[in-house]
């Protein structure tokens, strides 16, 4: 069965809102210089930035050795398959890959014209917009791209997130007011967020005050997607009570009393994780280990 045909939507940056359709068998060259075929006038964009192309009915995202990286899905790439649904960042440009119906062709070769399309009028907006649009993945990449410095401020129903950068360096994250739970531990929570409004604005230049942090947010983003893959599957496993088992704790080093503990304490998954400063796969983790020494069982 032949592939649909696709198109590039504009989903953030300079063509926002915009379609452009993808043709086989034509390679699409995305930069900075004139002559490309997408010319996205963006600091961060090299002048060769980026290749589309078509192997068969496949599409091709190609970086080309490009200053600031090309992602797909929040992943810096060399080159890659991508398919409908997929996200591609180039520069402060987030653009998804969607089918393209036929019989609009014409409607979308209109949109895709910059000159068509506002993109003036779309640079001066304010940086706000949905997650359900703009994935917070890609957001947060392209605010350590584009070395952004202000205050991401996030709701969704009954949460509220407040995440603080300095030229593309996490600050201080707070989700729902706590500011008890550390700014590393909060971030790698929040990057689990797949709905809500987000806005960017003016910081509140928290940065030198105690607590805060200055860390690049790019290895933050790489490892806290992985903790969060690997938290999800270690959560399904785990109970949500516990108890202290019948085994006694002979063996157990400082840290599993502590753990030991706050689960005769408070009970619940919840709030051990809270309490402990380690990540929260760190403490799934002992906690999964002591559950199959005998040392808490299951309160289900």
């Amino acid at each position: 069965m032949a592939t649909r045909p696709l198109a590039l939507h504009f989903l953030w940056g300079h063509f926002q809102g915009g379609v452009l359709p993808l043709e086989p068998g034509r390679a699409l060259l995305i930069g900075r210089k004139p002559g490309a075929d997408l010319v996205i006038a963006d600091d961060l964009v090299s002048r060769s930035h980026a290749r589309l192309t078509f192997e068969g009915d496949d599409l091709v995202v190609e970086d080309l050795g490009s200053t600031n990286g090309t992602y797909l899905n929040g992943v810096r790439i060399t080159r890659e398959r991508a398919v409908e649904g997929d996200r591609i960042l180039v520069g402060g440009s987030i653009i998804k890959v969607v089918a393209r119906d036929p019989v609009s062709h014409a409607a979308d070769e209109a949109r895709a014209d910059p000159g068509v399309a506002t993109a003036a009028e779309q640079r001066v907006r304010a940086m706000q917009g949905h997650l359900e649009e703009v994935p917070l993945l890609d957001l947060l990449q392209l605010i350590a791209s584009a070395r952004k410095t202000g205050l991401l401020a996030i709701e969704r129903p009954g949460h509220e997130a407040e995440v603080e950068f300095e030229k593309g360096c996490l600050v201080s994250c707070v989700i729902d007011g706590r500011v008890d739970i550390s700014a590393k531990k909060s971030f790698s929570r929040l990057l689990a967020w797949t709905q809500g409004d987000f806005e960017l604005r003016r910081s509140r230049a928290r940065a030198g005050v105690p607590g805060s942090l200055v860390e690049p947010l790019a290895p933050l983003l790489a490892e806290g997607v992985r903790q969060l893959d690997e938290l999800r599957r270690l959560r399904a496993k785990l109970p949500a009570r516990f108890l202290a088992g019948a085994r006694l704790a002979e063996d157990a080093d400082d840290e599993d009393r502590a753990l030991l503990a706050l689960a005769a304490r408070h009970g619940s998954l919840e709030a051990v994780i809270d309490a402990m400063p380690r990540s929260d796969l760190e403490v799934a983790q002992r906690l999964a280990a002591l559950l199959a020494r005998g040392l808490l069982v299951s309160a289900e």
